[in-house]
């Protein structure tokens, strides 16, 4: 029994630190995919945790350079894409970008989507390009993979921690 109890320390130490990136990332990370029924694009954009500086945060998401939306007030989206778009802050740590697609198609060249972070004097953005048809399907399995990896990694831990205690 003396031997369980630094190998359990142990792994929970392990296990704690394999989900978590070493250090913050530099930017927002961007997680695409398509709503169930609809077909929407959908952009989660998870940014660093910082010391709360208002005002803020606020966030915008750009289709190759071209604003889409934002949470700031005066904001000024081009208005063909405003229509089919919204951004809204989730969490505060989450902006999601929802984008209605045009019924029956979808669009036949990538885009580069931008979400940019504002809190306080300092922004932050990130990008990346997406062409809708390899967009995967948004699921509670998929967005348990991309936004908690700790998370994912104790729900998978759990067996082992009951077996060790059990010993």
């Amino acid at each position: 029994m003396d031997l369980h109890l630094p190998a359990i320390v142990a792994f929970m130490l392990v296990a704690s630190t394999v989900g978590q990136p070493w250090g913050n990332p530099r930017g927002p990370q961007l997680y695409p995919c398509l709503t169930i029924l609809e077909r929407n694009l959908r952009v989660d954009c998870d940014f660093p945790r910082t010391a709360p500086v208002p005002p803020g945060p606020f966030c915008e998401f750009k289709q190759d350079s071209r604003l889409m939306g934002s949470t700031l007030p005066n904001a000024q989206p081009i208005p063909e894409l405003k229509r089919r778009s919204n951004v809204t802050l989730v969490t505060p740590y989450k902006c999601r970008l929802t984008y209605a697609r045009v019924q029956g198609s979808f669009d036949e060249k990538p885009y580069t989507y931008t979400c940019r972070v504002i809190q306080g004097t300092q922004a932050l953005e990130n990008s990346m390009a997406l062409h809708q048809r390899n967009v995967p399907v948004c699921s509670a399995l998929s967005v348990l993979f991309q936004g908690a990896p700790s998370v994912l990694l104790t729900v998978l831990s759990l067996p082992v921690f009951v077996q060790l205690l059990s010993a």
